[in-house]
Parts: C-alpha cells; structure tokens; sequence
C-alpha cells in the first residue's frame, strides 16, 4: 500500500490478530485461538492463522463478523461516510492512523486469555495464549499512536467482559471506553459523542437490538453470517445467559450471504449459540421456519456448505428423524462433508448439577434423566448424519467426586459411539471477590479429573483428525496444508500424552 492511496478514515475498526486470519473453516480460526507463544509465531502466521489481505487503501477483505456490523451500523446510524469508517487488519493498521483519526474500535473474544477453552489449553502448555499475546501488542501499538494522533480507543467483542471486569489493565492498555453487548443498541450515538469530544462512560446492553442489525458492507471472517442473538438459558459461565434468543431476519441473513459469497468465500458459518432453535420462541424449536430458512439459504448460488457451530441436546431431541435430515441436506450444496458438526453443552452427567449452574438448559427434560438424554441426543445425530462434538465442564460449582466418576461413565460411552468430547476447565465471567478461589486450575485437578480429561483427549485423538481433515476438504483447503497439518497434529498429540504423563506422575 502507497501513501498517495491509503485512506483518512476518522475510525478504524481492528481485531485481535487471531481473528484477523485467513481461515477456510470454523476448525482453523478454533484452533489457532488456543494455540500459545510455545508454537513460534513464525508457524503461526504462515500457517496456522495466515493473515487476512488488505487492499491498497487499507481495508480488510475479511473482517470478524462483530466489527462488520459495527461497520454496517456506523454507516446506517451516522452521519460517517465509507470513506470515514475502515475494517482493517493488525499489519494494516499503521498506514490508518494520522491527525485525521478520532477513534479505533478494537475487538477481542478473550484479550486477557480469560476464556473457558483457552484457560484450558494454558493449564497443560507452556507460554501466553495468542489471543492475549496478540491483543496486548496491538493494544500497546494503538496506544502509541495515541499519544501522537489523540484519538480515543473503545474496546469491544466477546471478551469485553474481562477487560470490564480488570480497570488497571484496561488503563495500562490506554483503553479510554469498554462496550460490552451489541453496538446498535448504543454504539453509533457513543460514537458520535465522542467524536463530538465528550467524555464517555462504559456501556453494557443486555438485549439483542435484531430489529436494528444492517446488512453486512464486506465479507467476513470464515463466511460468518448471523442467525440468531442470545440464548438465555441462564449457564451461568456464558455472557450469553440472560440474553434471550431473538432471530435475525431473513432478509439480512440471505444478504450477508450473497455479500460473502460475491467477495470469494465458498463456504459460510451460522452464528447462533442454538443452530436448532432458528425461528423457535423460548426453548421451542420451530422446525418449518429454519427449514424455510435452509432452503431460502441454498439458493445463493456459489457456496458449497454451511457449518454450524452450536446445537443444544434439548433441542435436538424435539426434532423428528426425517426433519433432521431435512435440515442436514440442505447444509450441503457444492460439496459434500462427511463431518457436519455441531457441538453440545453437555457440561456434566449429573443433571441437578447442570441444572443449578445452567437452570434453563435441560427444559423441558427431566434433570434426573440427562445422561441418558445426551446419549439419545449423540445417536439421532448420528443417524440422521451429523457428527457430534459435546463439552464438558470440569469444577463445576458443587461438584462432588461422584459427579466426575458419573460425567467418566457417560463419557466413555459417548466414545463408544464414536463421538467427541471436549474437556473444559470452569472460569466465572464476573469479577467477584472470590475470583481466583472459584476458578478451576491445573491445582485443582485431582486423580478423577485427569482419568476424565485423558479419556476425552484419547476419544479425541482418534477422531478430531478425521473431522479436521474432512472438513478442510469441503472448505477448499490444499491437499499439501492438510498434509502438512496433519502431520503436525501427530506431534501435538505426542506432546498431550507426555503432559499427561507428567501430571500423573506429579500427583503420586
């Protein structure tokens, strides 16, 4: 990019480098968000999180799906102009920045490395995970320039929370406004005051705003496209809890497509903490409006598949067999994947666990029958040819040893069945004055809970590879990256086994 050409935007819209990469499936952009500084960074910009191109004027062809619409907001609720509002990338930021700008809007899904998977990962593995690792130098980058150009910095996206909830760190990072929620609510009115030169508090939205979503301006990350906002199921981890779900209109959706579609992507992801309840009210799915939905969708010529991200056993379990696999047809369109995933909070096996920490996430199921349910749940998946991903939540407030050897029990039945199972370490959202007391650490692991976490891991060893690499197929990735990684993921697993190994050995 040459001076002459680059734009004077009065706000940037950047992200975390782990969200700004080029990834052609939902698996690479996971897994590249819980790699830590151990991996050289070297590997990780060349091939596990590729950076995103950028035009000659500095836009991003590809930016995370929260700054999209923050971009589409701006431009709908503002006097700012496209000439005024740019999505650009960590590498491209630099050439943004002047006298001219009076904001850079920063977004992060865990810019303190505070989120539940990722603890996860930094608890057996040396290092700094990258999303904190990334986010601390672009922040510390933006805030230099600050000092020059004067303008403010507002941080936002899924890990708002964490930046919220630590002050000193959100002023060591020169952050001047946290906005946690959805920007159309408030955002373009904040951002129109502070251009104005007030002084702005934080800002948290608890609703949805689905009535004032604009269609995207430009492609997003992975082909991400927006069904669904909220959950509301009340998990007490989730910032998501009391966010009750609310759809994203049709029209929108179909929009954001095609404007992925025209920009080159070949496959899209559905955004939606419940694929299975589009069109649904409270925890009723409504099986005619997302097959509706299904079909309108596949009509956009040029894409190959959708991958959904999030499912819930409740709601898999009100759909018939064949309406199952109704919906899975109209999933794949260009290209056939073997391995259509979706994953399910299981969380434990004991449902009056899972009930006191997630009260809404078992209804209308019976909490003494949620074992068996999930195990229901894993088979219609199977047969109606989804592949299943489930989570489970080790140190779960209340839980006993007989809830480990129970959720052990359940889990190496689901193996049997050829599932997967992701182990995930407990990490509250909130700041409270027993933060650190609460949280679930590597300390805090006894003998049932390494047996529980290796049993998941060995499942996962067999058959993640198989869903990674089919995956990548249907998504257009080269046979030789594929090889590639794949032939680093065998040494990952090496190195998992002799974590475990030394543990072990440590708790004797």
């Amino acid at each position: 990019m040459t001076a002459d050409k680059a734009l004077r935007p009065a706000v940037v819209l950047v992200a975390d480098r782990t969200l700004s990469g080029d990834y052609k499936i939902l698996f690479e952009g996971i897994f590249a968000s819980m790699q830590t500084t151990k991996v050289p960074q070297s590997v990780m910009r060349r091939l596990l999180s590729p950076p995103a191109s950028i035009d000659l004027t500095g836009r991003a062809h590809t930016a995370v799906l929260g700054l999209r619409r923050v971009e589409a907001a701006l431009l709908r609720y503002t006097s700012l102009t496209e000439q005024d509002v740019v999505c650009t990338t960590p590498e491209g930021l630099q050439h943004l920045l002047g006298p001219w700008t009076e904001a850079v809007l920063f977004s992060s899904s865990d810019p303190l490395g505070r989120g539940m998977s990722n603890t996860t990962t930094t608890s057996f593995w040396d290092g700094e995970l990258y999303t904190s690792f990334w986010s601390r130098a672009l922040l510390t980058q933006i805030k230099e320039a600050k000092k020059t150009f004067d303008f403010k910095v507002i941080a936002g996206g899924q890990g708002a929370w964490q930046l919220k909830a630590n002050p000193p760190k959100r002023r060591e990072l020169g952050i001047d406004v946290v906005f946690e929620g959805y920007f159309e609510s408030a955002g373009p009115e904040l951002m129109t005051r502070l251009i104005d030169g007030e002084e702005c508090e934080d800002y948290e939205e608890t609703g949805t705003c689905t009535d004032k979503i604009v269609p995207m301006q430009g492609a997003s990350t992975m082909g991400v496209i927006e069904l669904s906002r909220g959950c509301g199921k009340g998990c007490k981890f989730c910032t998501m809890a009391s966010n009750k779900m609310e759809h994203v209109d049709p029209d929108t959706i179909i929009s954001d497509m095609v404007c992925n579609r025209d920009a080159g992507r070949r496959s899209v992801v559905s955004s939606s903490e419940d694929f299975f309840r589009y069109g649904g009210r409270g925890g009723r799915v409504n099986g005619d409006a997302l097959l509706e939905l299904l079909a309108r969708m596949r009509g956009v010529e040029g894409l190959s598949f959708m991958q959904i991200d999030h499912g819930n056993v409740s709601s898999v379990l009100q759909f018939r067999d064949q309406q199952l696999r109704e919906i899975r047809d109209m999933l794949s369109w260009g290209k056939k994947t073997d391995y259509l995933w979706a994953n399910m909070g299981v969380e434990s096996a004991n449902g009056r666990l899972v009930k006191a920490n997630c009260p809404g996430k078992m209804a209308p199921l019976d909490p003494d029958d949620w074992g068996e349910n999930v195990l229901e749940a894993c088979d219609k998946m199977f047969r109606c040819g989804f592949f299943p991903l489930f989570s489970i939540i080790l140190g779960l407030p209340g839980e006993k040893p007989d809830d480990i050897l129970l959720t052990q029990r359940l889990v190496e039945q689901l193996g049997r069945k050829q599932a997967v199972v992701f182990p995930i370490f407990y990490e509250p959202l909130f700041k409270e004055d027993n933060r650190e007391d609460s949280r679930f650490t590597l300390d805090k692991m006894s003998a049932l809970h390494l047996d529980l976490y290796r049993t998941c891991y060995e499942m996962n060893f067999r058959a993640v590879p198989k869903v990674f690499w089919d995956n990548q197929r249907a998504g257009g990735v080269s046979f030789a990256k594929r090889l590639l990684l794949r032939m680093l993921g065998k040494g990952e697993i090496r190195s998992w086994r002799k974590a475990f190994k030394k543990i072990s050995q440590g708790m004797r």
